[in-house]
């Protein structure tokens, strides 16, 4: 049997991040905290069959021409696109109806973050609210391939620059439901955001947050409570199991709800 301490932990955030996913084969977790993780996770849980995601909202558009009966989820600037379906918000998600139904999302960062991924031994979306069921898939692949496991706080696809602390609040919560090593060059970062959500309480660092503080302006506050609810949904892993080419060029990856085990070679 292998034993856990030949696995480690790397946080790695963004593009560096996701290109490093790449470079190890390793299984990769992207979060992205406020919010598009925890709306992938809830289109899933509330029924639906499939969640493509697509890096551009043009990409988008152009899916749903050639497959009219297709659901539009997403936002540019934190609002919903103008003729999308729905907003990146899961507390619109809870309340919908998305029951069999193919949808393709897209979002400012986790959405290019999702897509950068691919060559990564494994990709799936994990955030506060799917702790513990991404913990229990992705360390057990993870141990049975022998290949690092790369939480991916998504950060600001737009301004690289820009340390998304929620994101790397979401890490840490992740990190600390795997119990595994955390590599030394991510501890530091670790050890700060586990403090951070001892001392202040997950709620109040996304609140916080300059993304946080952004979306309470435009009145999403109740996206940011069921965000920072660890374990709201237990059996929910959004999982990449296909490489899906778009009408007009291009790429997006399939999620759906199933075992890391079961993914196709991407």
């Amino acid at each position: 049997m292998t034993s856990s301490h030949s696995v480690e932990v790397h946080l790695r955030s963004g593009q560096e991040g996701c290109g490093w996913a790449r470079e190890q084969k390793a299984v990769a977790v992207v979060v992205d905290a406020l919010r598009a993780s925890a709306t992938i996770t809830c289109l899933l849980q509330r029924g639906a069959a499939e969640v493509l995601v697509v890096k551009e909202v043009d990409e988008a558009y152009a899916y749903r021409e050639e497959y009219p009966n297709t659901l539009l989820v997403g936002e540019r600037g934190g609002v919903k696109v103008e003729g999308f379906d729905f907003g990146n918000s899961p507390t619109e998600i809870q309340r919908a109806d998305v029951r069999g139904e193919r949808v393709v999302f897209t979002s400012t960062t986790g959405a290019q973050c999702l897509v950068d991924c691919l060559g990564a031994s494994a990709i799936t979306v994990g955030t506060t609210i799917n702790a513990s069921a991404v913990a229990r898939q992705v360390s057990a692949m993870a141990l049975a391939e022998t290949v690092p496991i790369v939480i991916i706080p998504a950060g600001l696809a737009t301004d690289p620059s820009v340390t998304a602390e929620e994101d790397w609040l979401g890490a840490a919560v992740l990190a600390a439901h795997l119990g595994l090593p955390i590599h030394h060059a991510s501890a530091q970062s670790f050890q700060h955001y586990q403090q951070r959500i001892q001392s202040d309480g997950l709620l109040q660092g996304f609140l916080q947050s300059s993304h946080g503080q952004t979306l309470v302006g435009l009145g999403f506050v109740d996206d940011i409570r069921v965000c920072a609810q660890v374990d709201l949904i237990s059996d929910i892993v959004p999982t990449v199991t296909a490489v899906v080419p778009l009408p007009r060029g291009g790429q997006g990856v399939r999620l759906q709800r199933g075992t890391l085990k079961h993914a196709t070679s991407l």
